[in-house]
């Protein structure tokens, strides 16, 4: 007797009949239901680039990076130009598009004084279990279901191997990449140097001179002698400063473990070629389940520093390292579309491909050169509700499915795959929660032309910063800013500790009136409107907003103390002590 497993997905019947016998098995009511869910359903493959500017891709107006790929999808299907990004940053972001909920839903909306994103892979917070995601529904219903690359959803909670939020107790059958993300050189060998190492010195330098100069203050004082001063100069320095910077410098080297499912196998990470062997995984996990419908998230560490690239793409690009690490990516599309085209499996199969957020403005180099994406002719970058932060250049294509070199003006957001996968695949989407993702299937096939959306709702952190309306009649869409961030003078970036704008306190600035945007023949933001003209749009915004407010129910933040905490205990190593090994090709 053969059982259909929850995590196993449907049996393959086909092996065991022949075709007269699988006609008339299938004749039964049940059995017929099994035949008719394995045969005809689509796969699903999603990109999702790192920090990817929407400036940085041909279709979208890019004419010196060589992205022939990327824009192969836009040709060959629909170019959404008027897609969001869930949110501003990577982990909430992340969360609402596998949920097809804001992220304030799951515990990822900080709060004044946390972190934005989990920052940390030794702490606990994470996806909480009782989020659906769209792999799990997709799992149940029998589909197999794989990520590669770019986690960033938490793994431990009480020690250093339960993985109680790796993607695999998320509904992914498999898993190959980084659970945490690529970040300022952490995830580069020791020798490379990393920017946290760097910060930790320039900290520890900081605290030996502010030791220094309170000693030379007592000493002056006359409340100690100069040989006391000297002694608690030197002993407070090396207990103040040394202890954080050693103990960094170790971190940083088990902060990018590969993991194969539960499993660590290389730490730490040898990046250079990262992406080749993530595109090998992909073009292996298509060629394992062709005789499955599967759903497959390919999410790039590209284009977020460390930028890496493998030897075949070093001066690849006409614009430096950035450009070099574009176009490897465009490179790694292309062989997995072609892995598909190869197993006959295109004409099944929709390709969504995407930023998670806008281009980080406020990176770069110890030169001074930066070395971030590109938002184009928009507003603002990452971590910002300007639609340089969350407009993100998106196509969708399906072939004889979709229409063929068409684009999209309508808002749309990366949570509506939730959505509309799981009704393509013949799944219900959950009753049991608010789902903000919509279905936009007919909005694709041009059935329909308004999008599903009368609002969308920016946040940062914890704090609703913008709204966007897109009424029932008519074609325009309005946006409204709440809240800015207070930028650097003459630059649409802010300095700050952490490196992206805030969303508190003396971060921001805010408007009431609103800066209110015809979003639709105004994209750029460029110039605000006269509030006075539009008080009925405002009202409407600002009393959905409330609504919308009414329906977040409090959870708890995975974001704020204790989950947000380095711990030790959960530090993931590979071969305690020394937590270094290298995978086996």
């Amino acid at each position: 007797m053969y059982i259909l497993g929850k995590s196993q997905g449907f049996f393959d019947f086909r092996r065991f009949f022949d075709s007269s016998t699988s006609k008339l098995f299938c004749s039964f009511l049940f059995a017929s239901v099994l035949c008719n869910v394995e045969a005809g359903r689509p796969n699903f493959v999603v990109f999702i680039v790192d920090d990817l500017g929407i400036g940085d891709i041909g279709c979208f107006g890019n004419d010196t990076i060589k992205t022939p790929n990327i824009d192969s999808i836009a040709s060959q299907g629909v170019r959404l130009n008027h897609n969001l990004a869930p949110y501003s940053m990577c982990t909430p972001s992340r969360a609402a598009t596998l949920t097809g909920r804001y992220a304030v839903r799951s515990g990822f909306a900080a709060g004044p004084g946390d972190v934005r994103v989990i920052s940390e892979l030794a702490m606990s917070g994470g996806l909480p279990a009782n989020e659906i995601t769209l792999a799990e529904i997709l799992r149940d219903d029998g589909y197999r279901t794989g990520l590669i690359g770019k986690w960033h959803l938490g793994l431990n909670c009480e020690n250093n191997n339960d993985s109680c939020h790796n993607p695999i107790n998320a509904g992914f059958q498999e898993y190959y990449g980084l659970p945490f993300t690529n970040v300022g050189g952490i995830c580069t060998r020791p020798e490379d140097g990393a920017r946290a190492v760097k910060k930790s010195q320039e900290k520890a330098r900081n605290r030996i001179i502010a030791t220094l100069l309170l000693a030379i203050g007592l000493y002056s004082l006359g409340i100690v002698s100069a040989k006391s001063a000297l002694i608690f100069a030197l002993v407070f320095s090396i207990i103040f400063s040394l202890p954080p910077l050693i103990l960094k410098m170790v971190i940083s080297r088990m902060e990018c473990p590969l993991m194969r499912d539960f499993n660590i196998v290389e730490q730490p990470v040898v990046i250079e070629n990262l992406t080749v062997r993530f595109t090998e995984e992909a073009k292996s996990f298509v060629r394992r389940n062709k005789e499955h419908p599967f759903l497959l998230f390919m999410c790039y560490i590209k284009v977020h520093t460390s930028l890496f690239t493998s030897p075949k793409f070093k001066g690849h690009s006409v614009h430096g390292n950035y450009g070099d690490n574009v176009e490897e990516m465009d490179w790694s599309v292309g062989e997995i579309i072609s892995s598909l085209r190869d197993e006959n499996l295109l004409t099944n199969t929709m390709v969504y491909f995407t930023s998670d957020h806008g281009p980080h403005l406020e990176e770069t180099m110890d030169t001074g050169e930066y070395c971030g994406g590109w938002r184009g002719n928009y507003t603002g970058g990452k971590g910002q509700s300007w639609e340089g932060g969350i407009r993100v250049p998106t196509a969708v294509m399906w072939k004889d499915k979709l229409p063929e070199g068409i684009t999209i003006n309508e808002p749309t957001n990366t949570m509506d795959i939730f959505t509309t996968m799981t009704k393509l695949a013949g799944s219900s989407v959950p009753e049991d929660r608010l789902i903000d993702g919509k279905d936009i299937f007919p909005l694709l096939k041009q059935e329909e032309s308004v999008s599903p959306h009368e609002f969308m709702f920016h946040y940062c952190g914890s704090s609703i910063h913008a709204v966007r309306y897109r009424p029932r009649d008519g074609n325009i869409t309005w946006k409204a800013h709440f809240v800015t961030p207070i930028w650097s003078p003459g630059k649409q970036e802010c300095e700050r500790e952490d490196i992206v704008c805030g969303c508190f306190g003396d971060h921001v600035v805010q408007h009431d009136p609103p800066l209110l945007y015809d979003i639709t023949n105004d994209p750029y933001e460029s110039n605000p409107l006269e509030t006075g003209d539009y008080k009925d749009v405002i009202l409407k915004m600002k009393e959905a907003t409330k609504r919308h407010k009414l329906g977040v129910k409090p959870v708890p933040s995975q974001l704020s103390y204790p989950h947000n905490v380095w711990r030790s205990s959960l530090q993931p190593c590979c071969n305690f002590p020394y937590c270094t090994c290298v995978e086996n090709s």
